[in-house]
Order: C-alpha cells, then structure tokens, then sequence
C-alpha cells in the first residue's frame, strides 16, 4: 500500500501546479479510493486507504477546506471495510 500513497503524494504535486488545492485534494483522494475499491472487489481489505482517506479529509478541514466527493469516498470505503470487519477480517 505505500506505493499507492507515494504516487499519490507525486500525483499532488502535478496537481497542485494546474488547479487549486481543494481540486488536487479531490483528485489523490480519487487516486486512493480507486486503488482502495480494487482491493476490496478482490476479497482484500483496504484499511490502509480508509486511514488515509481520513486523514485527507482531516488535513481538508485543518486548511479551511470541505468536500462532499471526499466525505463520501471516506464513508463507502468505511462501510465497505466494515462490512469485513464483521466477517472477522482484520
């Protein structure tokens, strides 16, 4: 899972330089969720992305910032997670 999330931090530079923040924000937050719904499509648990979908939506609102298409990839992958939380997958 690291090397999804150093893509994605390369993926914010080259963001950042042809949009705004709240927009790159949204675009890596995209990149993470794909890669996240690839894992659990194939029976995989994505808790790492569900961290780090938090923690962009975290550091959204520390800069002033909110975003519905974050909250709610935040909230699909946490169901989706929980869902195999009760199947005791850890």
């Amino acid at each position: 899972m690291i090397h999804v999330n150093l893509l994605s931090f390369c993926q914010i530079e080259t963001c950042i330089h042809d949009m705004d923040t709240e927009q790159a924000f949204e675009i890596v937050a995209k990149i993470i969720f794909d890669r996240g719904c690839q894992l659990i499509v194939e029976g995989n648990p994505a808790f790492e992305t569900e961290r780090v979908l938090f923690h962009i939506e975290m550091c959204m609102t520390e800069w002033g910032y909110r975003s519905a298409k974050v909250a709610e990839y935040c909230d699909a992958i946490k169901q989706e997670n929980d869902h195999l939380r009760s199947m005791g997958i850890n």
